[in-house]
């Protein structure tokens, strides 16, 4: 059993067991298992989670204007480095339905659209009928997820969430198993940064990218990250949501938003950095 960390709750004994057994149903019901793999935490942790468990399985990763192309990169090398067989899938969400308008069911209508897609790479691949899973964790269920409705229609499992695996449990065991990264911040996809009823663009997505790229590569003295957690969104106007002050920081700060294209901004320290506007 994983030592406490700080003051988070215990992790259960049974955790890992409980996992184990999750994943053997899977590959039991199932001709074949498929990871959408988006290069976070959870998803790397799940097929690291497999690995361990001996089951073979094919990893997708998708790629598009909503996903940075370092997370991209990213995901591609570490699939690599773990020997996975890895399919990258092209996929752009931007003129579906309910995505173009800003809806706020954006999220579940970009999720069946990745959907579609990464089932369609599975049959050119001669894997019509694999199981395609994804990181959801337990404490996912707990929050908005417009997406998570679209995966249960397509039928999509979650074997965290279903063996109650929460993100501190994922993060626990994933150090003890020599996950890379297991305290990684959660970055979701870049749509989440636009207010509801905001357009996407290709060209502004690719500039939210590169600023926050720019942002989190931002360190103090001491090496610690100058904002902490934090989100640049467009509600339309750009607004900076950060953990730490930026007092003495902030000439940095707005040399990269003026640089591209964010600036005037207005910034909000917050304890909490949501993922998702809800």
């Amino acid at each position: 059993m994983v030592a406490d960390a700080g003051d988070e709750p215990a992790l259960p004994a049974d955790a890992a067991q409980r996992l184990h057994e999750r994943l053997k149903v899977c590959a039991r019901t199932a001709p074949a298992l498929a990871v959408a793999l988006s290069g976070g935490v959870d998803s790397r942790f799940l097929c690291l989670a497999l690995q361990r468990a001996g089951l073979s399985f094919i990893a997708l990763h998708a790629c598009g204007p909503h996903v940075p192309e370092e997370e991209s990169r990213s995901a591609v090398r570490w699939a690599e480095a773990r020997g996975l067989r890895l399919e990258t899938v092209p996929f752009s969400p931007l003129a579906l339905p309910g995505v173009a308008d800003g809806s706020r069911e954006r999220c579940y209508a970009c999720k069946k659209g990745l959907v579609a897609a990464l089932r369609q790479r599975l049959a050119a691949c001669g894997l019509p009928d694999a199981l395609l899973c994804d990181g959801s964790n337990a404490d996912d269920l707990q929050a908005h997820r417009p997406g998570l409705r679209a995966l249960r229609e397509a039928g999509v499992a979650s074997p965290l969430a279903e063996a109650g695996i929460r993100k501190a449990d994922l993060r626990r065991l994933g150090a003890a198993w020599g996950l890379e990264d297991p305290d990684q911040t959660a970055r979701p996809c870049l749509l989440t940064r636009l207010a509801y009823g905001c357009r996407p663009e290709a060209s502004t997505l690719r500039r939210l990218a590169e600023a926050e790229s720019a942002l989190a590569a931002l360190s103090d003295a001491d090496g610690h990250p100058v904002l902490g957690d934090f989100r640049l969104r467009l509600c339309p106007q750009p607004l900076l949501q950060h953990e730490r002050p930026t007092a003495s920081h902030l000439e940095q700060l707005r040399h990269i938003l003026k640089a591209t294209g964010f600036w005037p901004c207005d910034f909000r320290q917050t304890a909490r950095i949501s993922g998702f506007f809800d």
